[in-house]
């Protein structure tokens, strides 16, 4: 993990913006709440089995909550952007070949 700070902020942010409270995501996730505020805090660092139980009831990644983030460095932006034409851009059919002669 990046920081205790950084953690803490993203649990905060993520159980806030799944409308709980923090003895609401205590009782899911079965710890203390005392044990739950220590981490919402950043007074303490989750043990592995919490990190994984944690991710598991807000639907995000164990590397979303340690401040990992996937790198750009090979990401191809036009193959991308082909990807994305082919899929959602409807072609308009040419007008000569769309009129009957």
């Amino acid at each position: 993990m990046n920081t205790s700070n950084a953690f803490h902020l993203l649990l905060k942010q993520t159980r806030e913006e799944h409308g709980m409270t923090q003895v609401d995501a205590a009782k899911h996730l079965k710890i203390a709440r005392q044990t739950y505020l220590d981490l919402e805090y950043g007074k303490t660092l989750p043990r592995l089995d919490t990190l994984i139980a944690i991710s598991a009831l807000f639907n995000k990644s164990v590397a979303y909550f340690t401040g990992e983030r996937p790198s750009l460095d090979s990401f191809d932006t036009m193959e991308l952007l082909d990807e994305l034409q082919q899929r959602y851009v409807k072609k308009t059919p040419n007008i000569a070949e769309a009129v009957p002669h």
